[in-house]
């Protein structure tokens, strides 16, 4: 995967974020309990499942939403881990083969003909076969965003469900009110309310949404680091002598569109507290998952290097 593939990955990762956010504005879907008919179609089946999952976690552990939420996040990752484990060896396996893609590409800069043209792709395939890269390998983590928009769906919507819509009882519609949705003197359900200055003053207003404000600046806080930390290479793997112009300015655009990725999320981070606190626990694990995974490429690197010796 080239890095202009990753950079349309981020892109298209910013837009699903962009739906999301438009619809939590704008949807009337974030604002009707789950069971509501319409709306995202088969995904509804999803939701409802790991809705329900999430309602008997928390109820196992005290009826604490909260608590059900970590849980049930932490659980979710976990079982992605396979995809997300390939998906980063896969990366660390093109920033290893980079150096002599680059040699061939600029071994056949400028030759257009069309023999050439089938030399550099054979060669590239071939360095592709030695570092065992698949160029549709770059697909594998967007098998996890059913799942992930799923969750995303009940963070928002799950407090939401009490069994009725517009205060009228409605069959097929989830009931999930015997939960405790407060979280640290907040509710799940809501978000910064900025109107409390206009009400308590700014003093006693920033004290009224002082953690709501604390728990969307760490969201922008783990996901500023996680993408810092994941966009940089290993010691191991940095190689000063074919790092082209083309590769700092797409570094350049990764990082910007990094930053952008960070406003964003914290901007709906603001909104709904349940979502923040799903992103800090889900952020938070993702780290975790990159710095193992670093760690045992590293030590398949070593292994690797070692047999060359030989």
């Amino acid at each position: 995967m080239r890095k202009t593939t990753r950079i349309q990955l981020l892109i298209i990762t910013v837009i699903i974020v962009g739906m999301l956010s438009a619809c939590s504005g704008g949807s009337d879907m974030y604002s009707q309990p789950i069971g509501v008919e319409g709306g995202w179609g088969w995904l509804q089946w999803i939701i409802s499942y790991v809705a329900d999952f999430t309602y008997w976690v928390s109820l196992k552990t005290g009826g604490h939403y909260w608590l059900g939420l970590i849980i049930v996040t932490l659980i979710v990752r976990s079982a992605g881990w396979p995809i997300y484990s390939k998906s980063n060896a896969m990366t660390t396996n093109m920033q290893q083969a980079q150096p002599e893609l680059n040699k061939v590409q600029e071994k056949y800069k400028g030759r257009t003909d069309e023999i050439s043209q089938k030399k550099m792709q054979q060669e590239t395939v071939e360095i592709y076969r030695k570092y065992n890269i698949n160029p549709l390998g770059c697909l594998l983590p967007f098998l996890q965003m059913p799942i992930f928009i799923a969750m995303y769906q009940v963070v928002r919507r799950l407090p939401l469900s009490n069994g009725m819509v517009d205060g009228v009882v409605t069959e097929g519609v989830k009931d999930y009110s015997a939960l405790n949705f407060s979280f640290l003197g907040m509710d799940l359900n809501a978000g910064v309310d900025f109107a409390v200055f206009s009400t308590d003053g700014i003093l006693a207003g920033m004290g009224a949404i002082f953690p709501e404000i604390i728990l969307a600046i760490l969201v922008g806080g783990l996901m500023f680091g996680y993408q810092k930390y994941a966009q940089s290479k290993p010691d191991y793997l940095q190689n000063k002598k074919f790092e082209t112009d083309k590769a700092k300015q797409t570094a350049n655009q990764m990082k910007y569109m990094s930053y952008f990725m960070v406003l964003m999320l914290v901007s709906i981070a603001i909104t709904n507290n349940g979502i923040a606190l799903y992103w800090i626990v889900g952020n938070g694990f993702q780290f975790f998952q990159t710095y193992i995974n670093r760690k045992q490429n590293y030590k398949k690197y070593l292994q690797t290097q070692s047999g060359n010796k030989v």
